[in-house]
């Protein structure tokens, strides 16, 4: 799967792509790189994530191998619906430290919000390589895309429930026991809400 996903999702014209949009980037010194990685951090913190986009697009961020920073940077593009950017950087990301589930998860929601189910079933069958109670909520969230039967959707979910106790998870739980029209285990996913 992995072969899969840097040939199909690594395009040689990701190079070209930002000079070709208009973006400027520019050669720069260590100093000037640790500003600018400041500035993005700080207007990230502040919620200003199209600023923080803006001075993102002045670096070369092939020539960076902190994966923590690349996904910071991947986190601004996609506050800033750029998916495609957001997911090359970390794909970047993820060549430099490939064990990273955090980062194949962000890819698998980074395709979902493209639309590409295909590409996000990709990185799913490489996230399940481990064993991680976010592949249930993966598999929810592919399922979701599809438009899956509310049952499919909700048996994922509530491998995801079990094992996690998120409250966000299990209103989109309870939620889906009410449109499958069952009113006690909707009932018992409130509670469960009620008690975090």
């Amino acid at each position: 799967a992995r072969e899969w996903i840097f040939a199909r999702c690594w395009p040689c014209v990701h190079e070209q792509q930002r000079n070709d949009r208009g973006k400027g980037v520019q050669k720069m010194d260590k100093y000037e790189f640790n500003i600018k990685v400041e500035q993005i951090r700080k207007l990230s913190n502040q919620g200003d994530f199209e600023t923080a986009m803006k001075i993102a697009d002045t670096i070369d961020w092939k020539k960076v191998r902190n994966a923590n920073l690349l996904s910071m940077v991947a986190n601004v593009y996609e506050k800033n619906h750029e998916y495609q950017d957001a997911k090359e950087i970390l794909l970047m990301a993820f060549e430099r430290a490939p064990i990273g589930k955090r980062l194949l998860y962000k890819l698998t929601d980074l395709a979902l919000k493209e639309g590409n189910v295909e590409e996000a079933n990709a990185y799913y069958r490489e996230f399940l390589a481990g064993d991680d109670p976010r592949q249930h909520l993966l598999r929810y969230m592919i399922l979701k895309a599809m438009d899956a039967p509310i049952e499919q959707q909700i048996h994922s979910l509530e491998g995801y429930t079990e094992e996690e106790l998120d409250e966000k998870w299990l209103y989109e739980l309870a939620d889906l026991y009410h449109r499958a029209g069952d009113a006690q285990r909707c009932v018992a996913a409130c509670d469960k809400i009620m008690l975090m």
